[in-house]
Order: structure tokens, then sequence, then C-alpha cells
């Protein structure tokens, strides 16, 4: 993800997976509630599960963990 991305309203997600040993740019909890179309309070509730800690108070979400989320979440017909 380039900086003009993660600056950009409009984030993409990828759905390759990023490869190993590469580090994967992190998201803040704006930036994944706009992916999401959530407020931000709301998304401690639906993926802080899956953040990454940082710091105290400080945490991060992987775009391919979002990204899993939402296949896992999918509804089949």
């Amino acid at each position: 993800m380039s900086m003009k991305e993660r600056t950009d309203p409009a984030l993409h997600l990828e759905a390759s997976p990023t490869p190993a040993g590469t580090l994967e740019p992190l998201l803040t909890a704006a930036e994944v509630g706009r992916l999401l179309a959530i407020h931000t309070k709301r998304v401690y509730e639906v993926v802080g599960h899956l953040a990454v800690q940082l710091a105290p108070h400080t945490l991060r979400w992987r775009s391919s963990d979002i990204v899993a989320l939402i296949e896992e979440r999918r509804r089949s017909k």
C-alpha cells in the first residue's frame, strides 16, 4: 500500500496475502472504520480481537486480517 493510498479516503484492500518476510502496512482504527463503513468506536467491538497492540493504547490492524474476516463472514446462498 503506497502512502497515497494510506491518505486517500477511499482505502483499498488487497485480496492477495503478503509474502512471508514482507512487512504489511498496519491500519489505524479510523482507516479500518472507513474500510468497513462503520464508526471508529465500533471498530473495537467488531474487529478489536484482530488488533496488534504496539504499545499501551496503541492498536493497529493488518489489512489481510480484515480481508480474511470479511471472507469468513460472507453469507452464501
